[in-house]
């Protein structure tokens, strides 16, 4: 065990947590422990250091904490590719070569430049009339587009009373501020084992830990999770019923029955991500919000529906909780510019709003014979949530695959980006459907990664 050469050892001098911590982080940081190294076992480390099993322990937990290492059940605890609070797929840097971008998800089938643009002359008509506050706002001070979110929110429930709604700065400021209020007190996250890589990211920033639970092709298993429940301290569980990212995989009715009735039965609050429910019809899945109102945190925003640049994020929880994540997100960003709130209520009430989710669902729909064409394991009716999550064939890894495929000219998303246990990422890559609005574009992009996917990877050449 040579990473721990450099600290005493034996009984003369104490091994403390915060020392060996310190010391593994500094190993991570001049690249002595690279990401995918096994930390030694805790016992055999203790006992080679001199110290309690416990400070060895506390040392590796601060690392996964820090997102800087993880724990795999039966394998051990490794370091981790990456800071995983920046885990998302970026997008494209700009350059002379066009890249065709269908690693980072946007719905770009229907332009939102007319919606957008009314609703910033509206909100510029409001500021030179004085009627939007140039002054910090109270919490709170937000009961118009609190009151518009009530109806939004209806979608996946009762339309929630404004009071038991919190105005965040996205989806991702919501989730980030409810996962901070659910874990305070300690307890960990339940999440599927794939899952949206700002899941992880936020549950790194909140210091929380993230268990995840096993999935099938409706998501995550209620059996996994009782399990889970059974043995470990949850506080939350982390849900997306409409559409799981990465997968694209839909709950049915039953599946959300059943995991509403394990959360129940532990005492957990349900996390349920809406963000992407604007592709199912209303009405069509009520929702854990609609089953368990009173243990249900209902999180969603503009980003996906309306466009990235907007910036306005909603969620709805039950009245106990309201205030905690109010008070999270209010000591995050103290408010949420009403220039934003003002053009998110405008979008909002515009007729062409509902119209232009509808041209959206049916644009998905559109590509998603496509996809299934080119990949024929991924069924029709698997993709019509935007995103395909494609297994790959012929001896290709994931990361491999996606540089393959830049080199060619499209942008994928591996898998590592998605796996909360990354050295267990599967060898998939996640392709969006919406994230392209020329069907030529797109469609040529999916022919280069078919061809590709038909060819065997290239081996290392030997060097002489």
């Amino acid at each position: 065990m040579t990473i721990f050469a450099d600290l005493p050892a034996g009984s003369a001098t104490t091994v403390t947590t915060r020392a060996l911590e310190a010391h593994l982080r500094d190993a991570i940081e001049h690249g002595n422990l690279k990401p995918g190294d096994r930390l030694p076992p805790i016992r055999e480390a203790a006992w080679k250091l001199g110290c309690a099993p416990g400070t060895v322990a506390r040392a590796y937990r601060a690392l996964e904490l820090a997102g800087l290492a993880h724990g795999e059940v039966g394998r051990g605890t490794f370091i981790t590719a990456g800071d995983r609070k920046l885990g998302f797929p970026q997008p494209a840097e700009p350059s002379a070569r066009a890249v065709t971008d269908l690693a980072v998800n946007s719905f770009l089938l229907d332009d939102a430049t007319d919606l957008l643009g009314d609703a910033m002359e509206s909100a510029r008509q409001a500021l030179a009339g004085g009627a939007l506050p140039l002054a910090y706002l109270a919490p709170g001070a937000d009961a118009d587009i609190r009151q518009v979110a009530s109806t939004f929110l209806g979608r996946w429930c009762a339309s929630p009373d404004p009071d038991r709604i919190v105005v965040t700065s996205g989806a991702q400021a919501a989730i980030a501020a409810t996962f901070l209020a659910l874990t305070e007190n300690g307890g960990g996250i339940a999440c599927d084992v794939l899952t949206y890589p700002g899941v992880i990211g936020a549950a790194s920033a909140a210091r929380a830990r993230l268990h995840p639970v096993r999935m099938d092709q409706e998501g995550m298993e209620p059996e996994a999770l009782d399990a889970l429940c059974r043995r470990s301290s949850i506080s939350c569980v982390f849900l997306m019923p409409s559409v799981q990212n990465p997968t694209g995989r839909q709950m049915s009715l039953r599946r959300c029955r059943e995991l509403a009735a394990v959360a129940e039965r532990h005492g957990i609050v349900i996390i349920e991500d809406q963000v992407y429910g604007f592709l199912r019809e209303p009405g069509s899945l009520p929702g854990f919000s609609g089953l368990l109102p009173d243990a249900t945190v209902l999180v969603t925003g503009l980003s996906k529906c309306v466009a990235p640049i907007l910036r306005v994020g909603f969620v709805a929880a039950p009245r106990p909780l309201t205030r905690q994540i109010l008070a999270v997100d209010n000591a995050l960003s103290l408010m949420v510019s009403p220039v934003l709130t003002h053009m998110a209520g405008h979008v909002l009430a515009d007729p062409r709003f509902e119209g232009r989710l509808e041209r959206l669902r049916r644009a998905v729909a559109r590509r998603a014979p496509l996809v299934h064409e080119r990949f024929p394991a991924l069924r029709p009716e698997t993709l019509q949530g935007g995103l395909a999550w494609l297994p790959l064939t012929g001896g290709w890894s994931a990361d491999a695959f996606a540089a393959e495929a830049e080199a060619l000219g499209v942008r994928v998303a591996p898998g590592r980006c998605f796996a909360v246990e990354p050295r267990g990422a599967p060898d998939a890559v996640r392709i969006c459907l919406g994230s392209v609005s020329d069907d030529a574009t797109f469609l040529r992009a999916l022919e280069d990664l078919a061809g590709l996917m038909s060819r065997p990877p290239r081996s290392l050449q030997a060097l002489p």
